[in-house]
């Protein structure tokens, strides 16, 4: 018996390679065209990060205890490292430190007993810096 092959036999990769690189294509001419999008549209101002502070007693010079306990939102925030948003250390060097506030995601965290809470002014995160990992 005579076997019978089709002259349009093609191969596998006669499709694969074309619709390969037409998709690579589309990814590149859709990247160039969302970055000159962005620089085109680019808000130049960069906002400002809200900082809560907790009044200071004039007396001792110590946070008022009685405000930071009616509200855990409010954190006393310290100097800030330029701007608005203050360095503090990150979650390890916390953690090994003992330090009553961190660096988590770029926002602010409070320890408690069970473990950190983030620091909040008017349901909006505190923005920081972390020093440290």
């Amino acid at each position: 018996m005579n076997r019978v092959i089709p002259r349009d036999s093609r191969d596998p990769w006669s499709l694969f390679l074309p619709v390969l690189l037409a998709v690579a294509a589309g990814i590149l001419v859709a990247d160039i065209v969302r970055h000159l999008a962005g620089a085109a549209f680019a808000d130049d101002d960069v906002p400002a990060a809200a900082i809560a502070t907790v009044p200071q007693d004039p007396a001792d010079g110590t946070a008022d205890g009685d405000a930071a306990a009616d509200d855990a939102a409010r954190v006393t925030v310290g100097t800030s490292s330029g701007g608005d948003v203050v360095l503090l250390p990150g979650p390890v060097a916390a953690m090994r430190d003992g330090a009553e506030r961190a660096c988590i995601n770029d926002t602010i965290a409070l320890r408690r007993p069970n473990g950190w809470e983030q620091g909040l002014e008017h349901s909006a995160p505190l923005r920081c810096r972390a020093s440290s990992p």
